[in-house]
């Protein structure tokens, strides 16, 4: 029994201050039976079945009373069969830290090989055309990702729709899962998620189509559309740094590296201040705009959860905006987001989500509600992978309702 606590440490599904307890019990326990003590016997027993009650046992002592009235065939038969479920659980543990070893020096392995590209790269091209961050810089790919998570907390906690808070929309419900072509049925447990993620979804496109249109159409003096003339602006000097690099002979590095340097710098300052006026007009026209939507399909009951989730649409508006428009174009190579579409096969490089590695062959997408962030073009690299959740493959390929370039608002 001591073994095993020490191998269950080892494993880490029990720490080191509680596996020393544990032995020190059981060795007093062993002493206790060798010496006759019943004193300190009992109290090790009455220590043991309070924590057992701690864990969430019930009716203790009766089921106590039940142990002193088995047989001794019966005691070791419940023995056999408690160290056979701890046998079974020591072997669980032990795959699964295998398992994470596997990944960790997988990860290593990745780091190591990313460390010696790097440093390749730094030594040939020199500090004057670096184009990657320090870590502790905004724009570092870790601090990337960390907010990347952040706003996919506040995304969650914004489309909602279980609760006493909420009420929702059945009709309204059930004809979106129809549009995304989901097998869910509503009203469900597994509905409800389905819905939130699809509300997920729609909420981040909802908010990228106002920015597209809004740098679309405005070319002004104004200075309200400071971020849309100089994501213009941008725009032309890349396009212009490119052919110029490509149509002007010369040996220099830096005019290689010229566009990518704008495009960083810019979008950085972009992302630093951009739409960060508390009034700003496309902020409040975005955040008014999904909450107007949000209303067709739930309604929040209580005023203080609702004053919360008025203050989040703008939060997630001006998040969305800042780090899909602006610090995704702040990396070396830039970054592109993906949504996944109902019926395509699960793709652990790309998505995550509640099944396991070796049930993705039996399983599809059911719907994306977090798109994947990375590279897709030529070296495929992933920045953080998609959130989708999946279903058990149709025996039949029908065609997805949802237009796969996703140009459009589905809302309705």
């Amino acid at each position: 029994m001591v073994e095993f606590v020490k191998e269950l440490a080892d494993f880490k599904a029990l720490d080191i201050a509680q596996s020393n307890v544990y032995i020190s019990n059981l060795m007093e326990y062993k002493n206790s039976r060798c010496d006759y003590n019943r004193a300190l016997r009992k109290r090790l027993t009455d220590n043991a079945w309070a924590e057992l009650v701690d864990h969430g046992l019930k009716y203790s002592h009766a089921f106590e009373k039940q142990l002193l009235h088995l047989t001794s065939d019966q005691k070791m038969f419940l023995r056999q069969t408690i160290y056979h479920r701890m046998n079974s659980f020591r072997v669980t543990a032990k795959n699964i830290q295998n398992a994470w070893k596997k990944e960790v020096e997988k990860l290593q392995e990745q780091i190591k090989s990313l460390n010696e590209e790097n440093s390749q790269q730094q030594g040939a091209l020199g500090n004057v055309i670096n184009v990657s961050w320090d870590d502790d810089d905004s724009n570092s790919t870790s601090r990337l990702i960390s907010d990347i998570e952040e706003l996919q907390d506040m995304l969650t906690d914004f489309t909602m729709v279980q609760g006493s808070d909420f009420k929702v929309n059945k009709d309204s419900a059930t004809n979106i899962l129809k549009v995304y072509n989901c097998q869910t049925k509503y009203p469900s447990t597994d509905g409800d998620l389905v819905l939130g993620a699809i509300l997920q979804r729609c909420t981040i496109t909802t908010i990228l189509n106002e920015v597209y249109y809004h740098i679309q159409s405005a070319h002004s003096d104004d200075i309200d559309l400071l971020e849309s003339d100089i994501v213009n602006a941008t725009d032309s000097l890349i396009r212009y740094t490119e052919l110029f690099r490509e149509h002007r002979k010369g040996s220099d590095n830096i005019t290689k590296v010229t566009p990518i340097k704008v495009r960083q710098h810019v979008y950085s300052a972009l992302g630093c201040r951009g739409f960060s006026n508390d009034e700003d007009p496309l902020i409040k026209r975005t955040a008014n705009k999904l909450l107007d939507e949000m209303k067709q399909f739930r309604q929040i009951t209580d005023k203080e959860t609702s004053d919360e989730f008025n203050d989040l649409a703008f939060k997630i508006s001006r998040e969305v905006i800042n780090i899909f428009c602006f610090r995704l174009k702040t990396q070396a190579v830039e970054l592109q987001h993906k949504f996944y579409q109902d019926n395509q096969a699960i793709d652990v490089r790309f998505m995550q989500g509640s099944f396991g590695c070796d049930e993705v062959k039996k399983l599809e997408v059911e719907i994306c509600g977090f798109p994947c962030i990375g590279v897709f073009d030529g070296d495929q690299k992933v920045c953080t992978k998609a959130q989708v959740i999946a279903r058990k493959k149709r025996n039949n390929n029908g065609d997805s309702i949802v237009n796969s370039h996703e140009k459009l608002v589905y809302w309705k």
